[in-house]
This record gives C-alpha cells, sequence and structure tokens, in this order.
C-alpha cells in the first residue's frame, strides 16, 4: 500500500501543480490578513485620531459617519473587519486542504471536515456581507454619508453560492471516504 507523502520535497516532485496552487493561496491569504489587519488598526486609531476614518482602507471614507454617530460607525467597521477575516480564515482552510491532500489517496475525513468547514465559512460570509447591506441602506435611507463602501459590500449572493457548490462537494467527499473504507476492507 502506497505511504502518504510526508515531505514537502516528495509533494513539489509528486503534486507540483497542487504545491504551485498551495503558494497563489498563501500568496491571497498574507494579503487578505494585510487587509484585515489594516482595516482594525486604522479603526482602532480612529477613535484616537477621527480624521483618520477618513481612508480606513483603500478610499474608504467614512469620517462623516463618524462624525454623526460613532456607534454606526463602529458597527459598520465591525462588519466589514468580520467580512474581512472570514475571508482570510477561508483561504487560510483552503491552504490546509491544499497541505493535506494527497491525490494518490484523496479522500479521508479530514479533508472531507474541512470541505464542510470550508462552505460553512463562504455561508457565514454571505450572511454577514448582506447584513452590512442591509445596514448600510438602511443608513443611507436616514441620510448618513458612507462613500466608498458599496465596493465593500458586493458579493453576498455569490458568496452563498460558493457555500452551496462548496457543500455538495464536501458531500462528494464524505461519499468518497465511505467507498474508499469499504475498499480497503475488502481488499
Amino acid at each position: 500500500m502506497n505511504q502518504p507523502l510526508n515531505t514537502w520535497k516528495e509533494k513539489w516532485t509528486q503534486q507540483p501543480t497542487l504545491m504551485l496552487i498551495t503558494v497563489i493561496i498563501w500568496a491571497i491569504f498574507i494579503g487578505l490578513c494585510i487587509q484585515a489587519g489594516t482595516l482594525l488598526f486604522t479603526f482602532v486609531y480612529s477613535f484616537f485620531k477621527p480624521t483618520v476614518a477618513q481612508d480606513l482602507y483603500e478610499g474608504l471614507n467614512l469620517y462623516p459617519l463618524f462624525q454623526q454617530d460613532v456607534w454606526f460607525y463602529g458597527g459598520i467597521v465591525t462588519l466589514i473587519l468580520s467580512i474581512a477575516i472570514l475571508k482570510a480564515q477561508l483561504f487560510y482552510t483552503m491552504i490546509r486542504i491544499f497541505l493535506k491532500i494527497d491525490l494518490i489517496h484523496p479522500f479521508s475525513k479530514e479533508i472531507a471536515k474541512l470541505i464542510s468547514t470550508l462552505s460553512y465559512i463562504a455561508f457565514e460570509i454571505g450572511v454577514f456581507l448582506a447584513m452590512a447591506r442591509g445596514c448600510a441602506s438602511w443608513l443611507i435611507k436616514r441620510s448618513f454619508e458612507l462613500e466608498g463602501l458599496q465596493s465593500y459590500l458586493s458579493g453576498a449572493f455569490e458568496y452563498f453560492l460558493l457555500s452551496a457548490l462548496i457543500f455538495a462537494i464536501a458531500q462528494v467527499f464524505k461519499r468518497g471516504v465511505e467507498i474508499q473504507a469499504e475498499n480497503e476492507l475488502t481488499v
């Protein structure tokens, strides 16, 4: 019976495409961590120096909201920050999947569980995006200014769809684990 791949060198030589994808996912994960960290830092710093709210991250100007109501400002930024952290967590879970998966024996309970976790995280991102979009619409109807916020609140439907697709793949993986276990018992 084949042994699972244990070392990085073995993975690079036997599964180079998988490892290249892992490196790309790592780069995206690092970028998302930088985004979440920057948002967190500027959010906290804006309470000490309110003008920082004029450019929280890449043109996100919530200074008028900060001036009008600090609680609404804190709520919206907390939702945006939660979305950024969940996106980073989504990619971290993908990294864990790609590092653990073995193309010789791809079906394992651990991989199936990680794929299920991936679908739940994608669903959570969709929920937070929908909540944030609803809150933003509510605030706009009450004449609060939210300049540059719309680009951070799009894609809820896409994340719900992604969640459903990944959940279906997780179910296939669970069935694959069962079939693989049955085959190992019959051999």
